[in-house]
């Protein structure tokens, strides 16, 4: 299993911790060669070239598809899925690929869930012209959801629509809160086109590198594999407030040795 690498480690929520660039430069000294492009960055499409120099991938994009795609409000709605199908087709230069979308439904309102069915079909097409594959992520377990949609909910949406280009993306970190994450590779089996790795204390979603929580990786890494995932290990973790070529390094390092 190869390694891949989030660009939104490049970025806190209070502030930018180092420019795209100066990011990827670091992760190709630290060895990475494939990338997550995060939903924290825009202008997608322009990006290639610099990618390209460094001779890296993009293994995924991150859609930036939020709440009101779930919107009674129909303008707001079609407002938000027109900006994602946006940004689909600047993902397009890095097609074919996985295209990561928030499974939305996690209000106890069954209008919820079908305003974001209606936005996932919008999107759909869209998908299957460019060649990208709506990843739906799994859900953490938090106090701001009303409900909890678990692995199986979020699986059994996805095969709904019967298509090879709306799949799923396990994020360990989410999952391992509220499923055992054995069961949860078994519910996705042959679904799963990405995973988020990270790693957590079994109380909220930390986004520590692999190997500073609980998660047994060794255990769910073959899980993965034999319910059908053949992509890398996509780790998308946070760090608290400094970038280095020898933090990524040992990020590497530290999770190759847990595969």
């Amino acid at each position: 299993m190869d390694i891949a690498i989030s660009t939104t480690i490049f970025q806190t929520s209070e502030k930018q911790l180092c420019t795209f660039e100066d990011g990827l430069d670091m992760c190709a000294e630290a060895g990475f060669n494939l990338i997550e492009l995060s939903r924290k960055h825009d202008d997608i499409s322009k990006k290639k070239a610099f990618i390209d120099s460094l001779g890296m991938r993009v293994w995924s994009v991150h859609g930036t598809i939020g709440g009101d795609a779930i919107s009674a409000d129909e303008s707001k709605r079609r407002k938000t899925v027109d900006a994602e199908l946006r940004r689909m087709e600047q993902a397009a230069v890095y097609a074919p690929c996985p295209y990561v979308i928030h499974y939305l439904n996690r209000s106890n309102d069954p209008e919820v869930g079908l305003m974001f069915r209606k936005s996932l079909e919008d999107l759909h097409p869209k998908a299957v012209e460019l060649g990208l594959s709506l990843s739906v992520e799994t859900v953490p377990h938090k106090p701001s959801n009303e409900r909890y949609p678990d692995s199986l909910e979020v699986a059994e949406f996805a095969r709904s629509f019967n298509s090879p280009n709306i799949s799923v993306c396990i994020d360990l970190n989410h999952s391992n809160l509220n499923e055992d994450l054995t069961q949860v590779s078994e519910n996705c089996k042959g679904l799963i086109s990405n995973i988020h790795v990270s790693d957590n204390h079994g109380e909220w979603e930390d986004h520590l590198p692999p190997g500073e929580g609980i998660i047994n990786f060794p255990e769910v890494f073959k899980a993965l594999r034999d319910n059908g995932y053949v992509g890398p290990c996509n780790i998308e973790c946070h760090v608290p407030d400094e970038i280095t070529t020898q933090l990524l390094r040992d990020i590497y390092r530290n999770t190759s040795q847990l595969m």
